[in-house]
């Protein structure tokens, strides 16, 4: 069974703030030693990421996109005024329900536009590691409860006024859609585009061996599965696939 991802949006660089400074050691401790942590206890079958552990900090790559799009919870740190933040916390609430924002008390005052959003504020000391851990276990049950239930303004004035979501996604990918697809997917494996390149200048490529990559590949980004499905079911033989799916006349004697 796939394990629930949770994605932690935070400050990972520097941060000034008037006379505040905060180093990119002391929000990974804080991220590592408390609130990881507390994610931790309050679900321990969560697999949490923060973004530096998929870009590079202060970028906001495809990877960080894909993440605050699919994860099933998002806990967004808002202690600092860091514009990376808030864009990424808006992202999340225009993509999907399932965002927990928490601060610490001691932090900046919460800008004007998010300080009427529900969050929990938390100490960093043992006692409010324990605390913290208590508040989010809280709020994933009722997440867990309520999958659909707006979480933020923009999600309950969607529901409101019943406001439809652009679509994005193709009814028909065609076989060419679905090798640009696996192609983007590759690149992120050294190892399956290379098999993938000599197979296409003709070499003798085992197909066990590229069968083997791509499970290897599916096990640390599970969403690459239907990629592979999509390339894989556009690719079957032209023998295989159904001409037509009209009855079949009877032949005129």
């Amino acid at each position: 069974m796939t394990s629930k991802k949770c994605f932690v949006i935070m400050p990972i660089g520097d941060q000034e703030f008037g006379d505040i400074e905060v180093t990119t050691s002391d929000l990974k401790q804080r991220y590592n030693d408390l609130i990881k942590e507390a994610i931790q206890k309050a679900d321990p079958s969560l697999e949490i990421v923060r973004a530096d552990e998929v870009s590079f900090p202060g970028s906001i790559t495809s990877d960080v996109i894909t993440r605050i799009m699919h994860s099933d919870i998002v806990v967004a740190d808002v202690t600092y005024p860091n514009p990376n933040v808030f864009y990424e916390l808006g992202l999340r609430h225009a993509c999907r329900v399932g965002t927990v924002i928490i601060r610490d008390k001691k932090g900046p005052r919460i800008p004007f536009d998010i300080l009427h959003l529900r969050h929990i504020e938390y100490e960093s000391t043992p006692s409010g590691l324990k605390a913290l851990a208590g508040d989010l276990k809280k709020h994933f049950e009722y997440l867990e409860k309520n999958p659909e239930h707006p979480d933020n303004q923009f999600q309950e004035l969607a529901q409101l006024t019943g406001y439809l979501f652009p679509q994005y996604g193709k009814d028909d990918v065609t076989e060419e859609d679905a090798k640009t697809e696996l192609f983007t997917a590759a690149i992120r494996s050294p190892e399956i585009l290379s098999l993938i390149m000599r197979k296409s200048q003709g070499e003798t490529v085992d197909d066990s061996e590229l069968g083997s990559e791509m499970i290897k590949l599916m096990a640390t980004k599970p969403e690459l599965a239907s990629v592979f499905a999509r390339f894989f079911m556009k690719s079957e033989p032209a023998s295989k696939k159904k001409i037509s799916k009209g009855k079949r006349q009877p032949k005129k004697r």
